[in-house]
């Protein structure tokens, strides 16, 4: 149900006839149909004239290449950008714990000193 091509090909041609739609309409016509919006929608994209997506989708390259998303000669407009510099903090950070620290510490002394 999920990712049958038949149901999703008939939800892109749903929505291709209805214009600009937001996420509960969509979520409204893959239920009328009987399969997954997000399947459904995604594959959309590359022909899209809009695209509405989280900032994670647009900044990472894996991200826009996974949803075929080109942003050569493109207008790209950020909502919220205040919120930006804390989006790429997080996406681009990692944190250990200590006891990771010791683990890697232990294994390295023992690989290295043995």
């Amino acid at each position: 149900m999920l990712r049958n091509r038949s149901l999703q090909k008939e939800f892109r041609s749903k929505v291709s006839d209805q214009g600009a739609l937001d996420i509960e309409d969509l979520a409204r016509i893959g239920r009328k149909i009987g399969t997954c919006p997000y399947y459904g929608s995604r594959d959309m994209v590359r022909s899209a004239d809009l695209v509405v997506l989280p900032y994670q989708s647009l900044l990472l390259k894996s991200a826009r290449e996974s949803l075929g998303l080109n942003l050569k000669n493109s207008v790209v407009i950020i909502d919220e950008a205040h919120n930006l510099a804390d989006s790429l903090t997080n996406m681009y950070n990692s944190k250990i714990t200590s006891s990771q620290v010791t683990l890697n510490f232990h294994s390295y002394f023992h690989h290295n000193l043995v």
